[in-house]
């Protein structure tokens, strides 16, 4: 059997307004543009049904007309008689010429997936138990006198009735004005809901309990049943639909903080892995300093083998010099020596003719190979200093290089790690701002669940459930019952989301 919530509210306005109540009656002279219309579907407006129409004057001249008179015959000063008496009424700031209540069968939520109006049976339904409950209002009160009634089905949310009442109450000894007076809380005495002195709402509670009560009963007749809602802790409609309207946009702006939350921490996961790649480049960075500073270590150490190797060479040269120097004195002709340095003289003092030439052919060749070494020498110290200088060169280049290197790698470094560091910090800001509204946000929701104790564990609960749709369940400043709560909307959720993937599953095998 399915559930309802039954609503039974008081207007809060001091005049009601019968054209916008109405407005089904002259649907072409309505204003559906004004701002505040814009909840209402003209399309729809021709399933409205206007229930009772009379004109207020009418009921007052029914209602009060003798006890005016009456009153008017006692008055001996013509400025004293009362002319028109609801004119009166409604000039007074003390009383109020009627009253209008909204009754309502269900929420918005009962009626979200009914596109249709005309078949739905929801829809319907409901209207059959609001003209069922009009039929039978004046019975159970006998002091309101109803002088319209007209059922809405063009608005966004549930279908309701605004009716529009005018209270009688008989005050017979009454000494001064009139003994029949519109006073609500006298009228309804009169019914048998006593006033209390502790309490002054305590006699609007008892009558409203009543007529939610028979609207159950209308309502248990087509099969539904009554479920708690917060109709019993609103002053009137206009309330229940501004507390409902709060309700709803907290909690999308609780999910959009949550979704910006966990985007939030998305960057942030992000920034965490450029500061890891940072934190990766300056360890290659270190790494290439340390290597270049090695590479130094490795010229330092070059440099000192080419220092030995020039000293090794300058000792040889020195070297090739004094043999240079010695094959020289050779080759001069003023120093050729005598013919004894040159002929080989036999044992009788004779010359031997083939050992001279072949002395002196040695000697020659001695002196052309004295001269080629001299060349060969001076031609390799060249080319050796030409490779040093060279390879000096190309040392200082690699070094100069490194260094240029290094210095626009460490600057470009530092600069990233500033674009990093204010990011870091605009995302820090950012989300202490979401953590601030967020944290009123809550504060606000505690503050309509403690006025509304019985929604306060649906309030949290659709918390919990909003957080699941979005992916996300982090808290703020939430007390543990709270949590508690919100964790049951979201188990629930999850239980609802795995209900409808398996039911898509199922339905995709049976396709298949």
């Amino acid at each position: 059997m399915p559930e309802m919530t039954m609503s039974f509210s008081k207007g809060k306005a001091n005049e009601t307004s019968i054209k916008h109540n109405n407005r089904s009656l002259n649907p072409n002279e309505f204003d559906f543009d004004r701002t505040g219309h814009k909840h209402i579907n003209p399309e729809l407006t021709g399933l409205n049904e206007v229930l009772l129409h009379e004109d207020i004057r009418d009921i007052y001249n029914q209602e009060f007309g003798q006890a005016v008179k009456d009153y008017n015959a006692k008055q001996k000063r013509k400025d004293r008689r009362i002319k028109d008496y609801y004119s009166k009424i409604k000039n007074s700031k003390k009383t109020r010429t009627q009253y209008e209540f909204i009754v309502q069968v269900g929420n918005i939520n009962d009626y979200r997936h009914d596109e249709n109006r005309i078949t739905s049976q929801t829809w319907q339904t409901s209207k059959k138990i609001l003209e069922n409950y009009f039929d039978n209002f004046q019975k159970r009160n006998p002091n309101l006198i109803p002088y319209n009634a007209v059922i809405h089905m063009d608005e966004e949310g549930a279908p309701h009735m605004h009716l529009n009442v005018v209270p009688v109450a008989h005050d017979l000894n009454a000494k001064q004005g009139v003994k029949v007076k519109p006073v609500l809380n006298k009228a309804l005495a009169e019914e048998g809901f006593s006033i209390s002195k502790k309490d002054n709402r305590k006699q609007w509670r008892d009558f409203q309990h009543r007529e939610a009560e028979a609207l159950a009963d209308e309502a248990l007749l087509y099969g539904i049943t009554r479920k708690a809602g917060i109709t019993n802790k609103l002053k009137d409609v206009r309330q229940y639909k501004q507390v409902m309207r709060e309700i709803d946009d907290l909690e999308e702006q609780k999910s959009q903080i949550y979704t910006e939350f966990e985007d939030k921490k998305a960057q942030i996961d992000n920034l965490d892995q450029r500061e890891l790649e940072i934190s990766r480049r300056e360890q290659a960075a270190a790494n290439k300093e340390t290597k270049n500073k090695n590479l130094d270590k490795e010229i330092r150490r070059k440099e000192f083998i080419l220092n030995d190797l020039d000293q090794k060479e300058q000792n040889t040269r020195d070297n090739w010099s004094q043999w240079v120097r010695t094959t020289e004195k050779l080759t001069k002709k003023r120093r050729l020596g005598t013919p004894d340095d040159y002929l080989v003289v036999g044992t009788f003092g004779t010359v031997d003719k083939e050992a001279s030439k072949r002395k002196i052919a040695n000697l020659i060749d001695l002196a052309e190979h004295g001269k080629l070494i001299k060349e060969v020498e001076a031609e390799n110290r060249q080319l050796r200093n030409q490779g040093i200088d060279q390879f000096r060169g190309f040392v200082r280049q690699e070094k100069r290089l490194g260094d240029e290197q290094r210095q626009r790698e460490l600057e470009e470094l530092r600069k990233k790690n500033k674009e990093q560091e204010e990011k870091i910090k605009d995302q820090q800001r950012q989300i202490l701002q979401l953590r601030m509204f967020a944290e009123a946000t809550v504060k606000t929701i505690r503050g309509i669940a403690k006025a509304i104790p019985e929604k306060a564990h649906a309030l949290w609960q659709k918390i919990g459930s909003n957080l699941r749709k979005v992916g996300g369940k982090t808290y703020v400043k939430m007390n543990a019952d709270e949590v508690k709560e919100a964790n049951k909307g979201y188990s629930a959720e999850t239980e609802k989301q795995k209900s409808i993937y398996n039911q898509r599953y199922n339905s995709r095998d049976l396709d298949l």
